[in-house]
Parts: structure tokens; C-alpha cells; sequence
């Protein structure tokens, strides 16, 4: 008596999954004021992430809704890009925070209170978080390269 649950909407339901976390972390990040607090060009990189993310998430969801492989290809793209486009904003975010680079991210009148809002547990577990998300890409990428040549041979 095992749940039923074909691949299509479990691989929806894993894409909806990882796009909500990173619209949450967005939306987080856009209520607690950060566009007041980063400079122009890394405040628009924050809005295009939260569009991507709410982009793959819907897209996800119709996917799911739909049942059907040949629905997968624009939401798992638009998952893609919002993963490394949030894997380079947590670059700009570490780079602000170590070497000749710190702050260049942040407005100057923000710097000092921007500076006792985050720790370094907080960089490490982005940064890595990241790491994985473009590690997942990776793989997903790889594998559905596979199955296309695998298809090509039969």
C-alpha cells in the first residue's frame, strides 16, 4: 500500500520545493529592508532573483498540475537561472564581507548597521547552500543530456 506518484510530479514537486526556499530567503530579505540597504545594481540582482524564483515556482506547479515531461523544460531553465543567479549574489555577499572588497555592496550610510546584522555562520551556510544549488544544476543538467542521447540511440 505505497503511495502512487509518477516521476514527472515528484521531480515538480522537488523544483516547487527549492524554489519556494529561495522566494522565501528573497521576500525575507526584501521585508527586512535590504533594497534600502544595497547599492542599485546588487538591490536589482535581489528583484530579478525574486522573479526568477516566483517564475520557476508557478512554472513548477503548472508542470506538476499538468503531469507531462514535455512541460519540464521552461520551469527546470528558469530554476537554473535562479540558482546561480543567487549562487552570484551570495559571491557578492562574501566578497563584501572579506579583503579589500568589504562593503562595496552596501551603501555607505548603511555599512555599520548592515555590519552587525549578519555573522559568519550565516556566510558559510549561504555560501554553501550555493555551492550545492549550482552542484544540483550540475547534475540535473548532466542527466537530462543523458537521457537525450539515450533517446537519440533507440
Amino acid at each position: 500500500m505505497g503511495i502512487n506518484i509518477s516521476k514527472q510530479r515528484l521531480f515538480a514537486s522537488l523544483l516547487a520545493l527549492g524554489a519556494s526556499i529561495l522566494l522565501i530567503h528573497t521576500m525575507t530579505m526584501l521585508v527586512q529592508g535590504s533594497l534600502n540597504v544595497l547599492v542599485l545594481w546588487v538591490a536589482i540582482l535581489l528583484i530579478a532573483e525574486f522573479l526568477l524564483d516566483l517564475s520557476c515556482l508557478v512554472g513548477s506547479i503548472y508542470w506538476w498540475i499538468q503531469n507531462d515531461r514535455n512541460k519540464a523544460r521552461i520551469p527546470l531553465r528558469i530554476g537554473a537561472a535562479a540558482a546561480i543567479l543567487h549562487a552570484g549574489r551570495v559571491l557578492i555577499f562574501v566578497l563584501g564581507r572579506i579583503g579589500p572588497w568589504i562593503n562595496f555592496d552596501v551603501r555607505p550610510e548603511q555599512r555599520l548597521v548592515h555590519n552587525t546584522r549578519w555573522t559568519w555562520t550565516g556566510v558559510y551556510l549561504a555560501a554553501i547552500l550555493s555551492i550545492l544549488g549550482i552542484i544540483g544544476v550540475i547534475v540535473i543538467w548532466v542527466l537530462i543530456r543523458q537521457a537525450k542521447r539515450k533517446e537519440k540511440i533507440e
